[in-house]
């Protein structure tokens, strides 16, 4: 990963995280919507200072110490992802506080929203745990790496990119927010369509036909979809 990609997971996204928190508890009072945003805020700027200040561990990149031999150079789809994630979990509720109603604002999309965005951030640690040491933030193929196939990955091919979307769409729903719809559809699914590509092309090439027999069977993004 780039030195200012890393610098931006590490001074940046902390603080980016606590405005999040901010905002689950101001609208908290409204939308059990704010509970999750509360949560995935403070867990997240506590982790990356335990993990960075404490550990000393760079938590985006992969823990062995292998070498790669392909990689994304200047991590676009990186850049391109998480403004998406930034536009929809910032502009929903923002949106939500200080802007007149362009959706209808009901207890169901609420309820749903949140169910989605939670379901979404199960599946997003599932298949962060699955890769274990193999997961990185930057996009890369290294000598020694495995195709994993168990857990989520024996349904999606990328159901960490399918847990983003399950939370962008939780987010934008439940708090009934235009802004956050439209980011989904012009921001984040194209980055990550953009991102998957980049990646299938990487692993078709290392893994060859086991990685085309896998592809053959198990969809990408959206089950019995894509």
């Amino acid at each position: 990963m780039s030195r200012i990609a890393a610098l931006f997971l590490v001074i940046f996204t902390p603080v980016l995280a606590i405005c999040l928190a901010w905002l689950g508890l101001a609208t908290l009072p409204t939308n059990p919507l704010g509970w999750f945003l509360l949560l995935t805020g403070s867990v997240y700027s506590a982790g990356v200072m335990l993990v960075v200040g404490i550990r000393r561990r760079r938590f985006w990149e992969r823990s062995k110490e292998v070498e790669a031999i392909q990689e994304e150079r200047g991590d676009r789809s990186f850049w391109w992802i998480t403004l998406g994630m930034i536009a929809v979990f910032y502009l929903s509720p923002l949106e939500y506080l200080y802007l007149a109603a362009w959706l209808p604002r009901t207890a169901w999309t609420k309820l749903v929203g949140l169910g989605l965005a939670a379901a979404g951030s199960l599946l997003f640690v599932w298949a962060r745990r699955t890769l274990g040491a193999s997961y990185s933030g930057h996009v890369s193929v290294e000598r020694e790496q495995e195709l994993v196939q168990s857990g989520p990955y024996r349904w999606l091919r990328h159901p960490a990119y399918t847990g983003y979307l399950s939370m962008a769409l939780g987010i934008s729903l439940g708090y009934s927010s235009l802004s956050g719809l439209v980011s989904v559809l012009v921001l984040l699914l194209p980055s990550l369509v953009y991102r998957i590509n980049v990646e299938e092309k990487m692993l078709s090439e290392h893994f060859g036909e086991v990685h085309r027999q896998y592809a053959s069977r198990v969809k990408r993004l959206i089950p019995g979809i894509w």
